[in-house]
């Protein structure tokens, strides 16, 4: 029992002591110049770096992207570029050449043809393509006026590759202008007026010259103006045709809700020179024609002045259109007797040509593009004026 508490008391003191010489030995392990309340580092610890030595004496700064509010109802100006297609033209077509009508659902896409700012920051640059489809039908409207569709939008892809989800109604629906009410009253004046034929002719065979001159040509009167008013009201109630999808049409869109897009970063792309030094090229007349015989599309007549002061001969097998989406369209026979299909233009020579190129449709954007012959390198390059 004595062992015991004698065991005891030296345990105690040991303890005792070992606390009280805890500071001091802390204290010698402190190098000179320390501050007392800072901490040893472990033997395997990372000593932390002063961000001032970093950046060579300068505070960090911590960059951010900025985000700008595109507001909603803001509108935009879209042309359609990309429509369902069977693969061959002529099956994208009736009988009579006219485009088939949309459906529900059909998947679409269009571009953006003007820049849009947001407090002077380009936010959506032109080119930006919009991904969607149809989301509603509209019957055509009397007076011969054509139907028209809604499109939904829910994503779009800038120029620089990034994809921004979001959700937005377009229509095609073209607005009453001067134009096309002149155009409707002189569908309803063709009509009358050749109603009025028609009742007049009906009245001469049933009354005959006898009864025509007896009264005076009243009957031949009356005729005609019962003929120009059912006539007139046919044209009235008739309706136009069903709304299609043809790629070049505008559309008119505008965002339901505020949409945050950062600012646009245009790819840095090396300008090229596509002017071959010595040709000048001047478009001075463009024309669109239907064409009616190869199952719709349209033709582009073009009247161009070529001075040519290079070594260097241009065929016309060089020459193509370039449409939006980069669908070539070649030189083809023309519709007038001056139209040229295979020319050449000598060096050092200066020459106006008549060109016809067939294109699939009319409102696309077109760039008219001539390559060397031997090189097959773009020597000219210039967009069709509007």
């Amino acid at each position: 029992m004595k062992l015991q508490n004698h065991l005891a008391k030296l345990c105690s003191l040991s303890l005792l002591f070992s606390i009280l010489m805890a500071p001091v030995s802390a204290q010698e392990n402190t190098p000179v110049g320390t501050p007392s309340g800072t901490r040893q580092l472990n033997a395997g610890a990372r000593p932390a770096v002063a961000p001032e030595a970093v950046n060579g004496g300068q505070k960090p700064v911590l960059k951010g992207g900025v985000t700008y509010c595109v507001p909603s109802g803001t509108p935009f100006k879209l042309k359609l570029t990309q429509v369902p297609s069977n693969g061959l033209r002529l099956l994208d077509r009736d009988l009579d050449g006219n485009l088939i009508p949309a459906k529900l659902g059909d998947i679409i896409s269009a571009k953006v043809t003007e820049d849009i700012y947001v407090d002077d920051k380009k936010v959506i640059p032109e080119g930006t393509v919009f991904h969607g489809k149809v989301a509603k039908i509209h019957d055509p409207r009397r007076f011969y006026r054509q139907g028209w569709l809604e499109l939904s939008f829910d994503r779009l892809k800038t120029p620089d590759g990034k994809v921004f989800a979001f959700e937005a109604k377009a229509d095609n629906f073209k607005n009453s202008t001067a134009q096309s009410k002149l155009r409707g009253a002189g569908r309803i004046a063709a009509h009358a007026a050749g109603g009025a034929i028609v009742g007049a002719l009906v009245a001469y065979q049933l009354f005959g010259m006898e009864h025509t001159l007896d009264s005076y040509g009243i009957n031949i009167g009356a005729g005609a103006a019962g003929g120009a008013i059912i006539a007139g009201g046919y044209a009235a109630y008739e309706k136009g045709p069903k709304a299609v999808l043809e790629p070049g049409d505008d559309l008119n869109m505008q965002f339901d809700i505020d949409l945050i897009m950062p600012a646009a970063v245009e790819p840095v792309v090396r300008k090229k020179n596509y002017t071959l030094q010595g040709l000048e090229i001047t478009i001075n007349k463009v024309k669109t024609r239907k064409d009616n015989l190869q199952g719709g599309g349209a033709m582009k007549c073009l009247t161009v002045s070529v001075d040519n002061n290079t070594d260097q001969r241009l065929n016309s097998i060089d020459c193509f259109l370039l449409d939006s989406e980069n669908n070539k369209h070649a030189i083809c026979a023309g519709l007038d007797e001056d139209s040229e299909f295979i020319f050449h233009i000598e060096p050092h020579s200066l020459q106006e040509v008549k060109m016809t190129f067939r294109v699939d449709f009319a409102k696309m954007k077109y760039t008219l593009v001539w390559l060397d012959h031997r090189s097959r390198r773009v020597c000219y390059k210039q967009p069709l004026p509007l």
